[in-house]
């Protein structure tokens, strides 16, 4: 199940915003990459579109089975997914999972 998933990559953090490994620096600024697998909150959210996943934006796992994203990521004409546990998209990483979500709700103010 999707709260299953996303509770067992959740754990190696030892919790919620304290990075399972020390990040390198602060932030991430000019493009620089993050240490591998220092900030295991952060998802990628991918739409399908012709049969093929593409990234569209980042999200933060906020509970055991809540991810939050900026709202003007999500179309309702689009199928997505949530890759956690991943450093590089382009790889297959061992320990990476890609979770279907069983529902995306969208802020009722939200005004494209």
């Amino acid at each position: 199940s999707f709260r299953t998933h996303i509770l067992f990559l959740c754990l190696p953090a030892f919790g919620c915003g304290v990075p399972a490994y020390p990040p390198l620096v602060s932030r991430v600024v000019g493009g620089e990459n993050a240490r591998p697998y220092s900030w295991p909150w952060q998802v990628s959210l991918q739409y399908n579109a012709n049969g093929k996943w593409s990234h569209t934006c980042g999200g933060t796992l906020i509970a055991t089975n809540w991810v939050m994203t900026a709202a003007h990521c999500i179309s309702s004409t689009l199928t997505y997914k949530v890759l956690l546990g991943k450093y590089n998209l382009a790889a297959q990483e061992e320990g990476s999972v890609a979770v279907s979500p069983a529902k995306i709700v969208v802020h009722p103010y939200w005004n494209p």
